[in-house]
């Protein structure tokens, strides 16, 4: 029994050209304008199994697809609508039994397919097959026909010259022949006049064919020689398939040669003016296949991203130069498989980029990714990919390519700015802390003064003079954490200011420890001097001091009621001082970034500070040509080492 088939769109000859080909294949084919003729035709005709519809057309007769929903469940036939994705999910919320969906765009023979496809397999349908002779010496265009007649099931004969397509149909009369007009040995022309000249295949169809669009003289050459139709080449051929399923199913005459025969001239004409066209078509695309290659290659060596081009069908890939060098490989190293690209993923990304890939070539979704990749040298590489697949006729991803960017750089740069965001926004919080602290107790004090003045008009002198001392220490503190902060600033664009003379560095110790007996006192510590000897070198007084100054007082605030030891050895080249002290220590992780700007060996909550002393210190000892090092055990101490050459920091070039 053959298949019935209800076309439904707006009149047109893309529903004549569809109704063309489906009855071609054998199929009854009914015709519907609207939904409402739809809904009659289901309950009076025949029984149709497949109703083909216009997506945009049902979306705007929405108010009668109730009845349609009805005519199908009573009918039994199954709905098909060709519509694209927005379309599609209007349709499904609809709730029409919409049974499968076809994209827009879809050439005539991929609709012939998804049609067969669909339909039950108890009803083929098939009636005897067109048999159509190709002739065409150019292979590759010859395979690509056979492509686009597939779905229609046509029984083709090929022939490669005009020729042997004559003796071939001879033999086996065709019912239509397919000709390009410039063949070796019998061109299109003359094969046509050939065939129009024998009894037996006169009134055989002929279609010729041609790479650019025939012009006057090309229609007049084609109408003498009895031609049906001469038609252009196309990528998709569409054109040309429907034009050879009217010409099959034309009735009437056949159209008859003006002339007898061709005059030689006239035909010599007519090749030369044929191979100058396609010589210029040569020409034109080998200028631009070179032009196109040569900007291809001038943006892959400039650029810092690695091309990669997988061929989808052989599972065979290819890794530009620049990805390669990229991962550490050589081109040997590479084994040019999808499977040894996915081999190199990270395992934690390795499932997600597959999964990436299987929806761009399945679905079309966007292929834009992230994930690491394994470098020769060992450790990964973090990369980004982007990628778009290229298609045949039927929608069948054949080829992807796109590109891999190394951004592993780019994300440590990305970090670091996150994590100085970070120690800047605590800076400041602390900071803030640091200033109001004696802020709070300056004005306390001078508040306190200032009433006392007014209630007893005299103040004891030895009163008024602790509140001067303690507003002045806290002034003095405003005015250390002001310093530090100018003096960082100042060194983070270059090394410190030095002002170098002779200097002893055991003189230095000596006289920042007298200055600083008084808040050893206060905090309970116990500073022991052992072994200062005398070591002069040329250094700057004041930062040495500050370098003394800023170890003591740590050692002190870190180690309440402890002693602090202090030490300066030195030879003939080196000076060494040492401070020790046995307080609450330093955890092992703390110890690398401790003489970073902002960072603290303890939280700031507990001890306070800017996290700027042992930075300052760092610079200054650095800016002398010595260094700095620590060691310390948790809960029993640090040590502090600071070596400094005698001779002074090293001359820079002039």
């Amino acid at each position: 029994m053959k298949p019935t088939l209800l076309l439904v769109e707006a009149p047109g000859s893309h529903r004549e050209l569809l109704s063309l080909a489906f009855q071609g294949q054998g199929w009854r084919v009914l015709l519907a304008v609207g939904v409402e003729p739809l809904v009659q035709a289901l309950r009076e005709s025949p029984p149709v199994h497949l109703v083909l519809a216009a997506g945009a057309l049902l979306a705007s007769e929405a108010g009668r697809l109730g009845a349609l929903r009805e005519a199908l469940a009573a009918s039994g036939a199954s709905l098909w609508v060709e519509a694209p994705p927005a379309e599609q999910d209007a349709l499904r919320r609809s709730g029409l039994p919409v049974a499968g969906f076809l994209a827009t765009g879809m050439s005539l023979g991929a609709r012939v397919e998804a049609v067969r496809q669909a339909l039950p397999r108890e009803a083929p349908g098939r009636q005897a097959a067109l048999r159509v002779l190709v002739v065409e010496d150019d292979p590759v265009y010859r395979k690509l026909l056979q492509l686009a007649l597939a779905p229609f099931r046509f029984e083709l004969m090929e022939a490669e010259d005009g020729m042997f397509a004559l003796e071939l149909a001879r033999r086996h009369p065709p019912d239509i022949v397919l000709a390009d007009v410039l063949m070796p040995r019998l061109d299109g022309f003359r094969l046509c006049l050939a065939l129009r000249q024998d009894p037996k295949l006169a009134r055989v169809p002929v279609i010729l064919t041609h790479a650019t669009s025939p012009d006057e003289l090309d229609l007049r050459m084609a109408a003498n020689v009895g031609a049906n139709a001469f038609v252009r080449r196309s990528q998709g051929d569409d054109e040309l398939v429907a034009t050879l399923l009217r010409e099959s199913r034309a009735e009437g005459p056949l159209p008859a040669p003006v002339h007898g025969e061709l005059s030689t001239e006239t035909h010599l004409y007519a090749m030369v003016r044929q191979l100058e066209r396609r010589v210029g078509l040569l020409e034109q695309a080998e200028r631009t296949a070179r032009e196109s290659e040569e900007r291809y290659r001038l943006v892959v060596s400039g650029s810092y991203d690695g091309v990669w081009d997988w061929d989808v069908r052989n599972q065979r890939m290819y890794w530009s130069p620049r990805l390669l060098e990229m991962l550490g490989l050589k081109p040997e190293d590479f084994a040019g498989t999808s499977e040894a690209f996915l081999a190199r993923v990270h395992p934690e990304d390795r499932d997600p980029v597959a999964s990436a890939l299987a929806l761009h070539l399945e679905q079309g979704a966007p292929y834009d990714v992230s994930f690491r990749l394994k470098h020769e040298a060992g450790g990964y590489r973090s990369c980004v990919s982007r990628g778009r697949a290229i298609r045949d006729t039927q929608g069948r991803p054949v080829r992807m390519a796109g590109i891999i960017g190394d951004v592993t750089e780019q994300l440590r740069l990305y970090r670091e700015a996150r994590e100085a965001v970070r120690v800047r926004d605590e800076f400041l919080a602390v900071a803030a802390h640091e200033l109001r602290t004696p802020l709070a107790a300056l004005r306390l004090r001078v508040q306190g003064t200032a009433a006392a003045l007014k209630l007893e008009r005299q103040v004891a002198p030895e009163r008024l003079e602790r509140a001067l001392v303690a507003a002045d220490r806290q002034v003095q503190r405003l005015a250390d954490l002001v310093e530090g902060l100018l003096d960082v600033s100042q060194m983070q664009g270059h090394a410190p200011r030095l002002n170098l003379e002779a200097v002893d560095l055991g003189q230095v110790v000596r006289d920042v420890v007298l200055r600083s007996e008084e808040l050893a006192s206060r905090a309970g510590c116990l500073l022991v001097v052992r072994d200062v000897a005398s070591a002069v070198g040329h250094w700057d007084a004041l930062r040495l001091g500050q370098v003394v100054t800023h170890l003591l007082v740590n050692a002190v605030k870190f180690g309440p009621g402890k002693p602090v030891e202090l030490e300066v050895q030195a030879d003939e080249s080196t000076a060494w001082l040492v401070v020790r002290d046995h307080g609450i220590g330093i955890a092992p992780d703390r110890v690398d970034g401790l003489f970073r700007r902002f960072e603290r060996a303890v939280p700031a909550r507990n001890y306070g500070g800017l996290g700027l002393g042992l930075y300052r210190l760092a610079r200054i000892v650095e800016a002398h040509g010595g260094e700095v090092a620590v060691t310390s055990t948790l809960g029993q101490g640090a040590t502090f080492r600071v070596r400094l050459p005698r001779a002074g920091p090293p001359v820079g070039p002039a």
